[in-house]
């Protein structure tokens, strides 16, 4: 697919295993420790594994174990613990070749070396990055905090030093604190949800009310995908998500789910209908292949083939292959449309303004994404296991629905939008009943696939392509106005 987004893999570090057997793990089950502070103050945090403890700034969430940030994708600001058992400094250094020393810090029995460079960041602005390395008799600890230039010095006295002072030489003695997540991740409880079926294909839908809600977020996103367990921290930078407005939208029916082989089956055999696919002999399904040519046009692939010629569509699963025109047509059939982008990001984000459909701190188990079964090794978070390789039957992650009660509007497959895209529509847009730019050259998708990591299956992500383009990490749901029955 083509990406308009930045996409950046800062390798600041590389830990690899040496002759020795040296066991390296990220900090996993950050917990909360003292309750939450008043706005403004700071809530600690003690992992409970290996005792270390994090002071962040009380509004912060936790992004992943072990990484904080202050909204996950508005601002470019990390700070990361993580413990290599096993592990000693010196083994740190000469793996990873460290700029000159900044500074040391005593702190109890730690005594920590302090490393701090920058990186400007095409487009995006100028990072200031600090790694804190100490080690104890059991393990290499690294702390570190990563920002914009401007933010640096006040973060690094008022969080990154204290967490500093507060990590303990003897973890082992601090196993029996793991106390309940910090509830200001919490979204807000969802309403009942109201649910009809649609006669034509059997599709259950859920009713999104009239009203106002917040779409997009302001300023550049800056998201953080990697891990210091694989010796990279992954950032990616969206810029054409902003700014944040106001939208107000009549109410409206949508599909619970995406449409799948058998809905389109049906579609196909009362209708006659002949895909784009079909017509020009070719689909574009994912081939491990570079980068650049991972999604080759290969004859034979089409919605009843999906992954190449040999493959078969499964009835339960959503459909791909199919072109912005394929969709537009099954929607028009079942009696509605493709979802406006405005529509769609409300059914996944609802009036709260969360991240992902269930709530603002990620979690790998409410959809499909790209994990350990994924072929995509870039991509690919082994620390979790969706069971599927590529797609899942519809509705197979019910946790994960959103407030209104839709699945899998995060992961799966990307879905088509009725817009055409424009990296600055937002600047313009209308406050009622938006329908995007009046024409374009490429179509919105919202959503993410089974391919993509937890930045990609954001609520207010945009991803773009050409209309006649087909994929297998592609496929579609549609709306029908509130009245429709």
């Amino acid at each position: 697919m083509s990406i308009r987004k930045l996409e950046l893999i800062l390798t600041f570090l590389l830990f690899m295993a040496v002759s020795s057997g040296c066991n390296l793990q990220s900090v996993g089950n950050t917990r909360m420790i003292g309750g939450a502070a008043e706005p403004g103050g700071f809530t600690q945090y003690r992992q409970a594994g290996t005792g270390l403890t994090c002071q962040v700034p009380a509004d912060w969430v936790e992004y992943s174990p072990g990484q904080f940030q202050p909204d996950p994708g508005s601002d470019p600001t990390l700070l990361d613990l993580a413990a290599f058992p096993g592990v000693t400094l010196e083994q740190v250094k000469e793996t990873w070749q460290p700029p000159d020393l900044s500074e040391t810090l005593d702190a109890g029995e730690l005594r920590w070396e302090i490393y701090k460079g920058e990186v400007d960041i095409p487009d995006a602005g100028s990072l200031t990055f600090v790694f804190s390395l100490a080690e104890s008799e059991h393990s290499a600890y690294l702390i570190s905090l990563i920002t914009s230039v401007d933010k640096e010095s006040d973060l690094r006295q008022n969080v990154l030093i204290p967490v500093l002072r507060s990590v303990a030489a003897q973890p082992a003695a601090l196993n029996e604190f793991s106390i309940a997540i910090d509830p200001a991740t919490e979204a807000e409880s969802a309403p009942p949800v109201d649910t009809r079926t649609r006669q034509a294909d059997g599709m259950e839908l859920v009713y999104v009310p009239e009203g106002r809600f917040t779409m997009g977020s302001d300023g550049t996103q800056w998201v953080w995908n990697g891990s210091m367990a694989v010796g990279d921290l992954g950032l990616q930078v969206y810029t054409d998500e902003s700014p944040a407005h106001d939208i107000y939208l009549d109410a409206y029916w949508i599909d619970r789910t995406e449409v799948t082989v058998a809905m389109f089956r049906a579609f196909v055999e009362e209708t006659g209908f002949i895909t784009t696919a079909e017509r020009e002999g070719w689909g574009a399904p994912w081939t491990n292949n570079p980068q650049e040519d991972e999604w080759p046009h290969v004859p034979g692939t089409d919605w009843r083939h999906p992954h190449g010629p040999d493959s078969a569509g499964q009835a339960g699963h959503p459909v791909v292959q199919v072109t912005w025109d394929d969709a537009a047509a099954y929607c028009a059939w079942a009696g509605g449309s493709l979802p406006t982008e405005a529509q769609w990001e409300k059914a996944a984000r609802g009036t709260d303004g969360r991240w992902w459909p269930w709530g603002n701190v990620f979690d790998s188990g409410m959809g499909n994404f790209c994990d350990e079964n994924c072929p995509v090794d870039r991509q690919n978070d082994h620390g979790s296991d969706d069971g599927y390789a590529l797609t899942a039957p519809v509705g197979s992650f019910p946790t994960g629905a959103s407030t209104y009660g839709a699945f899998d509007m995060a992961g799966n497959v990307w879905e088509w939008t009725a817009d055409w895209y424009d990296e600055d529509s937002y600047t313009e847009s209308a406050y009622e009943n938006p329908t995007g730019p009046s024409f374009g050259t490429e179509r919105v998708q919202r959503g993410g696939a089974w391919y993509d990591n937890g930045s990609w299956v954001r609520t207010t992500v945009r991803h773009s392509t050409p209309g006649w383009m087909r994929f297998d990490d592609l496929g579609f749901r549609c709306v029908l106005p509130a009245e429709a029955r």
